[in-house]
């Protein structure tokens, strides 16, 4: 095997599989080092993707050329639209995947990057050299400076690997420790080791380190379950997918002469996706007031609650001695169970997360109705690890002290696969730019607020570090009515494809949709039906494009054949066309202060005026631009006004000639 690389990843999680995807398309020699090659990609938690929020994300990463998207649609045992009875801006597709064959999809789809080395093994330093730089940084004490750059990586058997860029995406495996009651064991995942080393080597580099705790819920054997106790949930027929590309193949557009007649207009001609997997049902169940006794009575046995773990867990996704704490009040919590794949047993009791003596889980599951027999296969338990603040990153993920070192996933202080591969994504992508280009003649890829959730996800976490594992939420995004799944592909597959990651036949497909939809705009607005414009007539509540179509067929106009999924998009474009400009005009006043960047390594205390609050913090968040300046917690309008007048003022200065 050769012994430099262009961009090396460590870790194989979900952020790494991005992130050595899109190094290797991008046309960057990759290698991606991890523990177990055999576990990559794979599902520790829930073998679920999407979900409100989360769903829009992976729509994203597919928008830009992402791989989630795909091994999604490959490996999906249950699709679900949620949140169906609101408006689309919050509509979020999600998947349950067998979660074996999820891993093995991702591998498959790895194993087609022509550019991209795998390899076993245990990454002990990642070396660097001085800043390339030089001397221009010497002087400067801003966070934002950076004191080194990657030079490679040295695993624990000796092996030095030279590479120009390295993405860490290792997920809950730095220095990780499994909590079960009293009982601790060193891993990130059940039967696989810790990474041990790794964070002193981050230390060493200059990075802060917290620590951070997730948890898992049992898993029980299917046969032992009653179902008929619990409330059935079948998923969505027909089913949504997560992948534009399979959207894209079901579409058929053209002429409407092409699939009907004017007397009888429907869809029914048009071609529909189906999952290449048989689809399962999942169920719903809830606890009760002797689930809560069995708990409250054992709470000085939970690690939480002991003391033994004190690092922070998940608000959002709390686990089932948090619930019955914090909501005293409640009779019952809701459980789902949920099945882990086609061929396996596994039923993933989601809602009952729990780190509590495996004696204790006996009892409170086997209270649960339906579940009085219950067999546990493998007892949930917590897992602390180690994160780097994310306030030392950029919005390109590259760490602030160390050129060419960028973090991804979970080691960042998010949850959730959705997130890791987002991120894993954007690391992905800036380290092979930071590879061609260097960083004296940096290209950036930085996703904004009014882009994508990606782009809020990370602006998040560099303006407002977490202190919890972070959860995206549409309440989150400001521009969430813009930022919709059904639309990921206009945002953002013109800029996947100027990066090379959208490859010549999902561009023609893009563009081919795209065009069926401008023309049935156009056409909307060129004729009327029944004494009304078109555009008008689809706008009114209740009104639909097939519905319009009915008409227009018989009143012998010829309108334009459009798939249900691009009818769909016509409709909503139509009906939200006032409050999407009105948007659009917030956003465009956003990108004044967005456009307007702030100098790496501007020294706060030379603006006149500035607070000492709001001089500290800016030296410690160092932000990319005013609008995100703003952004930060304590950071005022009249803060950012002082800021643009002291760069205008150095504008002026140098142009005249003069230093500031």
């Amino acid at each position: 095997m050769a012994k430099e690389f262009d961009v090396i990843v460590i870790g194989g999680g979900h952020a790494g599989a991005e992130a050595a995807w899109a190094a290797s398309r991008m046309g960057a020699q990759t290698l991606m080092i991890t523990l177990d090659p055999s576990k990559i990609g794979a599902m520790s938690c829930n073998p679920a993707i999407g979900g409100l929020a989360k769903g829009q994300m992976v729509r994203e990463i597919d928008a830009l050329g992402g791989l989630m998207g795909l091994a999604t649609d490959a490996t999906g045992i249950q699709f679900r639209m949620l949140n169906r009875s609101k408006g689309p801006a919050v509509w979020g597709p999600r998947a349950q995947c067998d979660k074996h064959r999820y891993a093995a999809e991702v591998q498959r789809l790895l194993s087609t990057c022509s550019n991209l080395r795998i390899l076993r093994g245990e990454v002990a330093e990642i070396e660097t050299a001085p800043s390339v730089d030089g001397g221009a940084w010497v002087e400067s004490t801003a966070a934002d400076t950076p004191r080194s750059a990657v030079s490679g990586v040295l695993l624990v058997d000796g092996t030095r690997l030279r590479c120009r860029a390295v993405v860490v995406t290792t997920g809950t495996f730095l220095r990780a420790l499994m909590h079960t009651g009293e009982t601790r064991t060193e891993g990130g995942r059940v039967g696989e080791a810790a990474a041990k080393g790794l964070s002193d080597c981050l230390r060493r580099l200059g990075l802060q380190l917290g620590r951070l705790k997730t948890g898992t819920p049992p898993r029980l054997h299917r046969d032992s379950i009653d179902f008929s106790r619990f409330e059935t949930q079948p998923g969505d027929d027909p089913p949504t997918p997560f992948s534009f590309l399979n959207e894209y193949a079901t579409g058929l557009e053209g002429p409407a002469a092409t699939f009907c007649d004017r007397a009888s207009f429907s869809h029914s001609s048009a071609a529909v996706w189906r999952p290449p997997l048989p689809q399962l049902i999942c169920w719903l169940g809830r606890t009760n007031p002797q689930v809560h006794e069995i708990i409250r009575a054992n709470l000085h046995r939970a690690p939480m609650y002991s003391g033994q773990i004190t690092s922070t867990g998940p608000r959002y996704c709390p686990s089932i001695e948090d619930k019955v704490v914090r909501f005293a009040d409640k009779p019952a919590h809701q459980v789902f169970l949920e099945p882990e794949g086609l061929d396996v047993p596994e039923i993933y009791v989601n809602g009952v997360s729990t780190s509590l003596p495996a004696d204790v889980q006996e009892q409170l599951i086997r209270l649960i109705p339906g579940l009085e027999n219950a067999r546990i296969l493998r007892y949930g338990y917590a897992v602390e690890y180690d994160m780097v603040w994310p306030t030392q990153i950029r919005p390109t993920l590259q760490t602030k002290q160390v050129q060419g070192l960028f973090l991804a996933g979970q080691i960042n202080g998010t949850s959730g696969y959705e997130e890791a591969a987002g991120q894993g994504l954007v690391a992905g992508i800036n380290a092979t730019l930071y590879a061609a280009h260097g960083p004296k003649d940096p290209a950036e890829f930085v996703l904004g607020r009014d882009q994508a959730y990606i782009g809020v996800l990370i602006d998040d976490l560099v303006t407002k570090p977490p202190t919890e594992p972070y959860r995206m939420f549409t309440s989150r995004a400001e521009h969430r009515l813009h930022l919709r799944s059904d639309n990921a592909d206009q945002r953002l597959t013109p800029l996947g494809r100027r990066l090379g990651l959208v490859d010549a036949s999902r561009w023609q497909a893009f563009e081919s949709r795209q065009g069926s939809i401008d023309s049935a705009i156009r056409w909307l607005k060129s004729v009327r039906v029944e004494g009304m414009g078109a555009y008008d007539w689809l706008r009114r509540e209740g009104n639909d494009w097939q519905a319009l179509l009915q008409r227009a067929l018989t009143a012998g106009l010829s309108p334009p054949a459009l798939s249900p999924q691009t009818a769909r998009l016509v409709e909503i474009i139509v009906r939200y066309d006032a409050y999407i400009r009105r948007q659009n005009e917030q956003i465009e006043r956003f990108a004044r202060l967005e456009n307007k960047l702030i100098p790496p390594g501007l020294d706060y205390s030379a603006v006149i005026g500035l607070r000492n609050e709001a001089r500290q913090k800016l030296a410690t968040f160092t932000p990319r631009s005013l609008g995100q300046a703003l952004r930060i917690s304590g950071i005022t309008p009249a803060d950012v006004t002082l800021i643009s007048i002291h760069l205008a003022r150095r504008s002026s200065a140098s142009g005249m000639g003069g230093r500031d």
